[in-house]
């Protein structure tokens, strides 16, 4: 899959986790359509029951950035994972979403267009989608 030419916020999970770069919608042979789509269409379990994006959607939130007690305890469990497993900080994400989306998506897009080929760079096992370039 090459990025797109802009990266669009729907693909930017509530948490912050940029969507259009994660193993599962990368995945070949069945491709998640992204953090907001409906439950039914998640072949992973964690996506489909995610209980920070089910939170957000109960207090009318696109972003969990938006709400007054925003980093809470699931973000910040998230995020703890996430910044030592991945060097990706859901935290920071937010925090810069809600200075600038638009500054902030098109690092996004920088961050994960693969130099080599403008294969999209999964965020979790770090290599291209299109030529395996790590």
């Amino acid at each position: 899959m090459k990025i797109p030419h802009e990266i669009n916020k729907e693909m930017m999970a509530v948490c912050g986790i940029n969507c259009l770069a994660c193993s599962a919608h990368l995945n070949k042979k069945r491709t998640c359509p992204g953090c907001r789509a409906d439950a039914d269409k998640h072949f992973r379990k964690s996506c489909a029951n995610c209980l920070i994006k089910q939170c957000a959607f109960d207090k009318k939130l696109h972003w969990c950035f938006e709400c007054e007690q925003f980093p809470c305890s699931k973000i910040k469990n998230i995020n703890q994972r996430y910044t030592s497993k991945y060097d990706i900080d859901l935290i920071r994400n937010g925090l810069e979403m809600k200075e600038n989306t638009n500054e902030f998506l098109a690092r996004q897009k920088e961050l994960f267009t693969c130099n080599n080929c403008g294969g999209v760079i999964d965020l979790h096992y770090k290599k291209c989608s299109e030529c395996d370039e790590k």
